[in-house]
């Protein structure tokens, strides 16, 4: 499709905008929308498509906005919404269409991240600021030099808000410490899990008994692989240790060491929600859960804020191996909630929560190596 522009001629950002997309070889659709005015269902369509409310969209400036009272946060939507229908004017400009998506295009060079073709370089605004240098590249952008611009991207609230439901149980993976036979963190971790389910999440435990230490084998070690595949598959993890010398055991910290931060392009463990939780032979400790907390975020997980700590784990837990009813309990079904609610906010979003601008750079940068390596 050919894109769509609402313009407006008196507006020097319109114009540039209008400039850019022709410049770029394109024949857009012009609709001066404060000749025409709004219907009510078209403007109530094109803010949805650009992600925006009423009050996002709203012209404060050379508008009848202030007058008419709209500035007043306790004005609603629905009010701004009509008084735009009366005053098109208050609409803010220029909105955009093509087949990448509907923006507004405030400043001019937001219009760049919906063309596939851009105008060739050097491209300068009305003002004589360059837009697009001699080589064809997106200058940096206005007071932030340092900026590369084509790496740069606005937050788009329609991946962060409205992302398309998943409707199956959150997956949830569980490990634990110690390979005792009465192991009191494994103990916690199943008690965890039963929690898990009833909340609805679909859990797995991985057994460390059988894991070689991190470089004492080749990734192809079978367990190395199970334990891969099961964090690959999880949406959200649970990380349980005993406090050993007042640390995490190393049977924990092997299980991590063997994650890997990268899986050629998969980052396992990446924008993947974590609690961590703890066992103490002793009175109660935070050491291991804090140890644990660093780790998760050089792994780039979302940790959630509340943990668990159960001290004299043995006297928690009865002939059966069930825990016994307790403020230690208690806490445990308080995190594995706060942990399904995390999950549940977070695994649509998840890749948009984790896009970063340092690595779309790096990876634009690599991209451009391996062509010149092409041409040479």
């Amino acid at each position: 499709m050919q894109p769509v522009i609402y313009h407006n001629p008196d507006c020097g950002t319109s114009r540039n905008v209008l400039a850019v997309i022709q410049a770029a070889g394109y024949e857009p659709e012009i609709i001066e929308y404060l000749k025409v005015g709004w219907n009510a269902d078209e403007l109530r369509n094109l803010l949805a498509y650009a992600g925006l409310t009423p009050r996002q969209a709203l012209r404060e400036t050379k508008s009848p906005a202030k007058e008419l009272g709209l500035l007043d946060p306790a004005v609603t939507d629905d009010v701004i919404f009509e008084q735009m229908l009366v005053h098109p004017v208050l609409v803010n400009r220029p909105i955009v269409i093509t087949d990448k998506g509907t923006k507004l295009c405030r400043p001019s060079e937001v219009v760049l991240d919906l063309l596939d073709t851009w105008p060739k370089g050097p491209f300068l605004k009305e003002d004589g600021t360059e837009m697009i240098n001699s080589a064809g590249k997106r200058v940096g952008l206005p007071g932030l030099p340092n900026m590369d611009a084509e790496s740069f991207q606005a937050i788009d609230e329609t991946k962060l808000f409205a992302p398309e439901p998943m409707h199956h149980a959150p997956r949830i993976l569980l490990l634990y410490g110690s390979v005792r036979s009465r192991s009191f963190s494994r103990l916690v971790s199943e008690e965890a899990a039963r929690i898990l389910n009833r909340f609805g999440a679909e859990t797995r435990t991985f057994n460390p008994s059988g894991l070689p230490l991190p470089d004492d084998a080749d990734v192809s070690h079978p367990k190395v692989q199970e334990l891969r595949e099961l964090v690959q598959w999880a949406e959200g993890m649970v990380w349980c240790s005993p406090e050993r010398h007042g640390a995490m055991t190393g049977v924990m910290k092997s299980q991590i060491d063997w994650i890997p931060l990268a899986l050629g392009s998969v980052r396992p463990t990446q924008g993947k929600t974590l609690a961590v939780m703890q066992v103490s032979g002793g009175s109660q400790s935070f050491n291991a859960v804090n140890q644990l907390r660093v780790l998760g975020r050089w792994m780039r997980c979302i940790t959630i804020p509340n943990q668990s700590s159960v001290a004299k784990a043995f006297t928690e837990f009865d002939e059966h191996d069930r825990m016994k009813p307790s403020s230690y309990y208690d806490r445990i079904v308080d995190v594995m909630e706060e942990l399904v609610k995390f999950t549940l906010l977070t695994r649509e979003r998840a890749d948009c929560l984790v896009d970063r601008y340092s690595e779309r750079k790096e990876s634009a940068e690599e991209l451009s190596k391996r062509v010149n390596l092409r041409s040479i």
